[in-house]
């Protein structure tokens, strides 16, 4: 694989800071995060090349740390309300005087990236998929306040096809009182021993795709979203993820893909402003990412037809009737009555 090289991505440190972060240092923002991210995949691939040729064995399987043996980050920053109403616009949801949850979590983004960028971090990020994400907004956060956020490692955990590991981004209002919970899922396929003993299962597990069901069943048409093949860099400008796989369709094929992908949380973000009335007010929202999105694309969103007490769920479905993501919101417990 072709590492594409850092003057690609160099130009989006000062023309796209950070959210929130304003202006910024060398090193930081996007393209600094993607340095960071790189010079360590360039590390591990060296190391282990080493140990190969020191006869060290070739098992690349991660020894995992206790997560509280793992660094953290935490940082003041400040919620932009300019920056926030560019985000509801490009997510197309409602401006309010509260940040949107996605703006949120773009935020924490930053600083869950350098808890897994650190040198503890076991994990190459290169190829890490993300698998959902759980939030939890316990109150609305005020735009142009300054928030106080903490990311950390919560929990390592096994899968069929490798190795997860939960973030925890954690958000306090002005006030000081906790306002969010963010978990982030990621699977690793590094060196899964689980992976190479099901390879001699694979014509199962087709059979097992192919019958898998459909995923409008119970569900109800109720719009249809085309996205530019700008869509990713649309987003990285008002999220800061900046990742090449989601800005044009060059820089994803560096990393494998067909074509620039749609960023997940865009996704989740504009469809959150769907399900919620107010996508800054309290409530929970759950999101599994499925299929990628390939750009251009148009995606298909559908509601459940009888939906559970006050909780909402939407899918969206794009070609060939795979499922792209789903996401499941509920009010605060005090909204419901």
């Amino acid at each position: 694989m072709k590492v594409p090289a850092l003057s690609s991505i160099a130009g989006w440190r000062k023309e796209h800071p950070v959210p929130g972060l304003g202006k910024i240092s060398e090193g930081t923002g996007p393209a600094g995060m993607y340095a960071s991210i790189l010079t360590k995949e360039i590390g591990s691939a060296v190391s282990k090349q080493l140990r190969r040729r020191g006869g060290h064995g070739s098992s690349d399987r991660p020894q995992l740390p206790a997560p509280e043996a793992l660094e953290s980050r935490e940082r003041r920053v400040r919620v932009d309300g300019q920056k926030n109403s560019e985000f509801c616009a490009v997510v197309h949801s409602p401006v309010g005087a509260n940040a949107h949850g996605g703006y949120l979590h773009a935020l924490t983004f930053p600083l869950s990236t350098e808890v897994m960028t650190s040198g503890s971090f076991p994990l190459r990020l290169l190829g890490l998929i993300h698998l959902k994400n759980s939030v939890v907004q316990l109150r609305p956060v005020a735009v142009n306040s300054t928030i106080k956020i903490r990311s950390r490692v919560k929990e390592f955990g096994t899968h069929r096809r490798g190795v997860t590991v939960t973030i925890l981004a954690e958000i306090w209002d002005e006030s000081g009182e906790l306002a969010m919970t963010d978990e982030s899922l990621y699977l690793s396929k590094q060196a899964s021993s689980k992976q190479k003993e099901s390879s001699s299962h694979s014509a199962g597990q087709k059979s097992a795709a192919s019958t898998r069901p459909d995923p409008r069943e119970g569900m109800r048409l109720t719009a249809r979203w085309r996205l530019a093949a700008d869509t990713g860099r649309q987003y990285a400008k008002v999220s800061g993820d900046a990742n090449p796989i989601h800005l044009s369709a060059a820089s994803a094929k560096l990393f494998g893909l067909q074509g620039s992908i749609a960023h997940g949380m865009y996704c989740a973000s504009r469809a959150l402003g769907r399900l919620a009335a107010d996508p800054s007010a309290p409530g929970e929202w759950n999101v599994e990412f499925g299929a990628p999105v390939l750009l251009p694309a148009t995606v298909e969103l559908w509601r459940d037809r009888s939906p559970s007490g006050a909780e909402r769920r939407v899918r969206g479905i794009g070609r060939k009737a795979r499922k792209n993501f789903e996401l499941v919101w509920s009010p605060s417990s005090e909204d419901r009555q």
